[in-house]
């Protein structure tokens, strides 16, 4: 998975940019929560979870790219919870044995689309305007906020320094290899505290820490912005009557 998680957020090309960020925070997260709370051991479920995620994924364009690399990284993370088949299968079918990981299996895929095609639809700014509008703790919306910005700088001295290596040719040979996991930390963590702080300083200089984060540019929600939320919440509404009421 070569795309970076930085590079995800923004890159979306789709209508629903139109849309304020809480709503398309709102509209995300329902889709998220269909997903974890849908039924995926019946048709059903399945068939509403994949049209909620297609759907969204649909409004939000994200580069072909970006939904590659996270089925890619599903597959890897979640397939392998099927080599446990053989350890739940008890003789009464495999049916039964299939259910758990598959449900994981499903759930997490879906979830993890679900989860590209949000960040892919907000920046870092609209994330944290999204966050200002919603009612969220403050500190929650802060340290969020935060770490989608920080992860930048972590991934930029991170390529650094394995370039670095790479060109003093630290990555041939077992032997140069271990010695360099081994100095790797004291290299790359200093260097990840120095640029933290130069951001902090940089923030507090800025007054940021002392202005209310509801006052940094927020965006009112239009008519469409509601009736996207009023589906959103359909959407977790359905999930939960699938998950109650169940279907073949």
């Amino acid at each position: 998975m070569r795309t970076s998680w930085h590079d995800i957020w923004g890159s979306a090309r789709g209508p629903a940019r139109a849309l304020a960020p809480q709503t398309r925070i709102v509209c995300g997260a329902s889709a998220f929560a269909a997903c974890m709370v849908a039924p995926a051991k019946s048709y059903t479920g399945v068939a509403a979870v994949a049209l909620v995620v297609a759907t969204w994924a649909a409004l939000v364009r994200p580069p072909f790219r970006v939904v590659r690399s996270a089925l890619l990284l599903g597959l890897v993370l979640f397939l392998p919870y099927f080599l446990l088949v053989p350890l739940i299968h008890d003789g009464d079918g495999w049916a039964g044995a299939l259910e758990v990981p598959w449900t994981v299996f499903f759930r997490g895929v879906t979830a993890m689309q679900a989860t590209v095609c949000t960040a892919a639809a907000l920046s870092g700014s609209a994330l944290r305007q999204g966050l200002s509008r919603l009612p969220v703790p403050r500190v929650f919306s802060t340290v969020l906020v935060q770490i989608v910005h920080q992860t930048a700088g972590l991934v930029y001295e991170t390529r650094r320094v394995i370039a670095a290596i790479s060109v003093r040719g630290g990555t041939t040979g077992l032997r140069t290899a271990v010695r360099v996991l081994a100095s790797l930390p004291r290299v790359w963590l200093p260097r990840v505290v120095e640029r933290a702080e130069r951001v902090g300083a940089a923030m507090e200089l800025r007054g940021y820490c002392e202005r209310d984060l509801a006052e940094m540019g927020v965006v009112s929600s239009s008519a469409a912005d509601h009736l996207a939320m009023g589906l959103g919440v359909a959407v977790v509404a359905g999930a939960v009557a699938l998950r109650i009421w169940g279907g073949p």
